[in-house]
C-alpha cells in the first residue's frame, strides 16, 4: 500500500522539570486513509485581480500579508500536492445554514468580541466573506464540508464523510489555529483520528500584544503538539507526496 512518510514532530513534556521538549517521529501515512483537510481557507484578495478585504482578515495588523503569503506559497501547493497523489481534500468551511445564528450565543459572541453584524454574517445565505480566493479555491472533485460554530465537525456531515472514505489520519492546515483549527482537531481526536497540523500553514488570531511574536499562534501550535497530535511543515509534506507520485 502506498504511503506518505512524512516527518512529524511533537512536543514530550517528561521528565517534569528537564523537558525533552520537540521529537520527531516519521509517519507511515496510506494514502487510502489518509485526507488533506483545508479549515477556513476562504477570502478575497489573495490572488491578482481579486479586492482587498476591507479589514484584516486575523484581527491584528499585518495579518492579511501574512495570510497571503501562506495561502500563495504554502498552502496552494500543499492543494496541489495532495491532488496529486489521490489524496481526498475536503474543505470545511465557514457557512450560514440558515438556522438563525444571529439569535444564539454563539452569535452574541461574534458580535460582542469581532465585531461581526448580522447581515454580513448571518441574513446572507452566501455571505461576501466566504468565497474563495483562485490560488485556493476547491477543485472539481474536491469536497466542502460546511460548518457553522469553529469546529468542522459540530452539526456537521463530516464524520460520516471521513467515516465512508475510510479515513484514520487527516493533515490539516487553515485558520485560525486558535478558533477553528484548534476546535477541529480536538473533536477529530475525540473522534479517534490522527491528526498532523502543518504548522507554517496555519496562523491565529491574535491580539494587541501578542501579534508582534504571534505568541497566540505558536502557543496552540504547542498545545496540538502536547495535547493532540503531531505538526509538520507544508515542505515536508509537499517532499512527501513527491516521493510517491
Amino acid at each position: 500500500m502506498n504511503a506518505l512518510k512524512l516527518p512529524g514532530r511533537y512536543y514530550d513534556l517528561l521528565p517534569v522539570g528537564n523537558q525533552r521538549g520537540h521529537r520527531e517521529q516519521v509517519l507511515e501515512l496510506p494514502l487510502a486513509h489518509t485526507a488533506f483537510l483545508p479549515i477556513d481557507i476562504y477570502g478575497l484578495g489573495y490572488s491578482d485581480g481579486e479586492p482587498r478585504p476591507e479589514r484584516e482578515p486575523l484581527w491584528f495588523p499585518g495579518s492579511f500579508e501574512l495570510q497571503r503569503t501562506i495561502l500563495r506559497d504554502r498552502i496552494a501547493p500543499c492543494l496541489h500536492a495532495a491532488r496529486q497523489v489521490g489524496l481526498p481534500v475536503i474543505y470545511a468551511n465557514n457557512s450560514n445554514p440558515g438556522v438563525r445564528g444571529d439569535r444564539s450565543e454563539f452569535g452574541a459572541v461574534l458580535r460582542r468580541t469581532h465585531g461581526l453584524t448580522d447581515d454580513e454574517r448571518w441574513q446572507r445565505e452566501s455571505p461576501e466573506e466566504f468565497r474563495f480566493s483562485a490560488c485556493v479555491a476547491p477543485r472539481p472533485g474536491d469536497l466542502v464540508c460546511p460548518k457553522l460554530f469553529y469546529s468542522g465537525f459540530h452539526g456537521t456531515h463530516l464524520d460520516t464523510l471521513l467515516r465512508n472514505l475510510r479515513i484514520e489520519t487527516l493533515v490539516v492546515v487553515g485558520f485560525a489555529t486558535n478558533a477553528c483549527v484548534h476546535t477541529t482537531l480536538a473533536d477529530a481526536l475525540y473522534r479517534n483520528y490522527r491528526v498532523v497540523l502543518l504548522r507554517d500553514c496555519t496562523l491565529g488570531m491574535e491580539c494587541d500584544d501578542t501579534y508582534r511574536d504571534l505568541a497566540l499562534t505558536q502557543a496552540f501550535i504547542r498545545f496540538v503538539e502536547t495535547h493532540l497530535g503531531f505538526t509538520s511543515t507544508g515542505d515536508a509534506f509537499v517532499e512527501a507526496c513527491s516521493r510517491v507520485v
